[in-house]
């Protein structure tokens, strides 16, 4: 391709095509899911199983949030802490939990890390522990596979696929005193989103 000196205009343009094609961003989002098993849709560290497929809950449009679960067994003699998570699905992606507050009402609550402990395994579900993505990049579609990155303490970083549906095996339509908008977190920011 021969492009003039005098053409910036041109050169912008195909810089700026080049650099949004393959972003992960743009391409997780229509990338047909897996149906295989588990471990085919995880690129887990050593020590660390995915037991059953990665999910992230459908959002009705207008929700700029979500959560990912999932359940991952530890199969060392040491407990494993995830310290934080990463997804070009959402702007910023924290590790929540749900507590029951004094009216008896469960709220989601930020935690510095999820541990799995030795020899055990944790499941990430609705109403408990998971994987919040806030602000999302663009609307999620059912069948969707997003990928996600969680980031664990003294071990390589956990790589995984989670497909877009409306609810997993270990979601029974409970709702915990949520409003439709999401509790006020403690830690100051709303989340719209279901648990």
């Amino acid at each position: 391709m021969h492009l003039r000196s005098g053409s910036p205009g041109l050169l912008y343009s195909l810089v700026l095509v080049l650099a949004t094609m393959g972003s992960p961003a743009v391409t997780a989002h229509h990338t047909p899911g897996h149906h295989g098993s588990a471990h085919a849709d995880c690129d887990c560290p050593p020590g660390i199983e995915l037991d059953a497929p990665a999910w992230v809950r459908l959002t009705p449009p207008g929700v700029p949030n979500s959560a990912a679960y999932m359940t991952l067994r530890n199969t060392t003699d040491a407990d494993i802490r995830i310290l934080a998570g990463e997804s070009p699905a959402a702007r910023v992606t924290e590790l929540h939990d749900h507590v029951q507050d004094a009216e008896g009402v469960m709220r989601m609550r930020q935690v510095d890390a999820i541990t799995i402990a030795a020899q055990d395994r944790i499941e990430l579900r609705p109403g408990g522990l998971h994987v919040m993505l806030i602000d999302l990049v663009q609307p999620l579609s059912g069948g969707d596979t997003i990928p996600i990155t969680l980031y664990i303490e003294a071990h390589e970083d956990l790589h995984l696929e989670a497909v877009v549906q409306s609810g997993g095996p270990s979601d029974h339509g409970h709702h915990h005193g949520h409003s439709d908008r999401g509790p006020e977190p403690a830690h100051g920011h709303r989340h719209h989103a279901p648990e």
